[in-house]
């Protein structure tokens, strides 16, 4: 007959403690895993917002959509339609006949409904979906006009369309500390440390009240003019990247 031996403490102990190092070994590499099928993900759906933005184009004297415009009774953008004050429709949005089905929400958005989806892309409104920013003119504001045609666009390989965005209330400018959805972005030199692309994928964002900023650890996905999709921290953002050729 066999007998067992019994584990003494101090063999117990080197096991759980050999089980703690392997799970911190292990546990960042599957938060890495995740992140990186979550952004693949997105990355998908902007291609499918790319996509359905050519075919919108083909159909409208080669121009860009507008970010968005008013009709008196609720605000209509690239991506949707208002239906309550924080609450769009995707299904009416500008490119929505062209796009393919509901796009899926992004799970690594955790934001609260403003002016966006839950996709968390959001769309270069100033520069690419009207000249606001290039005019420097807010004054018909959200009317957009002036949105930008191929020709315009110097280097189509370094100009941004769409992006991963968020906005953040900061409460440093009296806000209430939460992300929400939002569906635009602006060049960085408007930022003033709070920018609105978000930096959410394989990392940490956080809003950072000792220095006034949004701090990030993390990538935001950005996806240019010619369709070529870039994976960037905040450091590695170039400003030209937000603009655009302002002769016709």
């Amino acid at each position: 007959m066999i007998k067992l031996r019994a584990f003494t403490l101090i063999e117990l102990l080197v096991v759980i403690a050999i089980i703690a190092v392997l799970a911190a070994l292990v546990f960042p590499v599957f938060l890495t895993a995740k992140a990186a099928v979550h952004q693949m993900g997105v990355g998908r759906v902007m291609g499918q917002n790319y996509t359905a933005t050519t075919l919108y184009m083909s159909d409208h004297d080669d121009t860009f959509p507008l970010a968005m415009y008013h009709d008196g009774l609720r605000t209509v953008a690239w991506f949707g339609s208002q239906i309550e004050a924080n609450e769009f429709d995707p299904n009416q949005g500008l490119i929505a006949p062209y796009r393919k089905g509901k796009l899926p929400k992004d799970p690594s958005l955790v934001a609260q409904p403003y002016f966006g989806d839950p996709t968390g892309i959001g769309y270069n409104w100033g520069v690419i979906g009207s000249d606001m920013h290039i005019s420097g003119d807010y004054s018909d504001f959200p009317n957009c006009s002036g949105a930008a045609a191929p020709g315009q666009i110097e280097n189509p390989s370094r100009t941004a369309v769409f992006a991963t965005t968020a906005y953040y209330s900061v409460p440093w400018r009296d806000g209430d500390g939460q992300k929400y959805e939002f569906a635009f972005f602006d060049p960085m030199e408007t930022w003033n440390g709070v920018p609105n692309l978000d930096f959410r994928h394989m990392g940490q964002v956080k809003m950072d009240n000792a220095k006034e900023e949004v701090t990030s650890t993390g990538h935001a996905l950005i996806l240019f003019a010619d369709g070529n999709l870039k994976v960037a921290k905040e450091a590695q953002l170039k400003s030209e990247w937000f603009w655009r050729q302002t002769t016709p």
